[in-house]
């Protein structure tokens, strides 16, 4: 079970690296206008790009939902809040995979939403393994971030104009922190493997 968790954690590093994917597709498709348009609207184009997104999510969803498993079974509580969250998240981004915009299932009726719980509930549950208070304050300003986020577009204060590019922005430390989240958590469980095995 330590090794599956301990791979758990390393293959959440996916998420951020297929997000770099989803991120600069945009960049390369000919006339999409990144700037304006959202990612979402990425798997509205040509075949080629458009099921490279839409599996990038997929895969981005399922690499949360193994993240989930991980915390879960390293988690100290019962029932994980962390994972919850996370594992939300997860299967909002596998049907973003699934579903284009175009339906209420992309993203499952914004299910997304719990992207704003997951960092601060993670560092909670995790505050007493990771000892550093800086990942903890990273945490809590992810979850800020994404607060402040969600009262832009719902207060409409985002001009369309620059939708696209503000939403890729704000994908980055929000893909991102997870690629950290795992990296702090597996180098905890590598050390505890060691002082417990006595090495």
């Amino acid at each position: 079970m330590k090794n599956l968790n301990y791979w758990l954690l390393k293959q959440a590093h996916i998420i951020w690296i297929a997000s770099i994917v989803n991120i600069g597709l945009g960049v390369v498709i000919p006339d999409f206008d990144f700037v304006e348009k959202s990612i979402s609207y990425v798997a509205l184009e040509d075949p080629i790009y458009a099921y490279t997104h839409r599996i990038a999510d997929i895969i981005i969803g399922l690499s949360m939902c193994g993240f989930a498993f991980a915390m879960q079974s390293l988690s100290l509580n019962r029932f994980s809040t962390a994972m919850l969250a996370t594992s939300l998240f997860g299967i909002s981004m596998i049907s973003a995979g699934i579903w284009t915009l175009e339906t209420p299932l992309h993203l499952l009726y914004n299910l997304s939403i719990f992207m704003i719980i997951a960092p601060m509930a993670f560092a909670l549950e995790f505050k007493n393994v990771i000892k550093p208070s800086v990942f903890e304050s990273l945490s809590v300003a992810v979850t800020v971030l994404h607060v402040f986020m969600f009262w832009l577009i719902y207060a409409g204060f985002i001009p369309q104009e620059i939708n696209g590019l503000i939403q890729r922005l704000w994908a980055i430390p929000t893909m991102g922190w997870f690629g950290i989240a795992a990296y702090k958590l597996a180098c905890c469980q590598f050390s505890a493997n060691r002082v417990a095995g006595g090495i």
